[in-house]
């Protein structure tokens, strides 16, 4: 019962990244699409940190 509880959980949580990325199939998300919330994660993972991710999309959107 454990397990399913955790597995179900995963699923739901990846179906809200997904959904929230705007894809809908594995196959179309990758490591641009998510974002880590804390440092250590940036470290351990190489994924961008939330104040680093699209920072120069939004700057260059700021500066017109």
């Amino acid at each position: 019962m454990g397990i399913y509880s955790y597995v179900d959980k995963l699923k739901v949580g990846l179906q809200q990244i997904m959904a929230g990325a705007r894809r809908f199939g594995l196959n179309n998300i990758s490591r641009k699409d998510l974002m880590s919330l804390t440092e250590e994660c940036t470290k351990v993972t190489g994924i961008p940190y939330v104040m680093d991710a699209y920072r120069e999309e939004a700057e260059a959107i700021l500066n017109g």
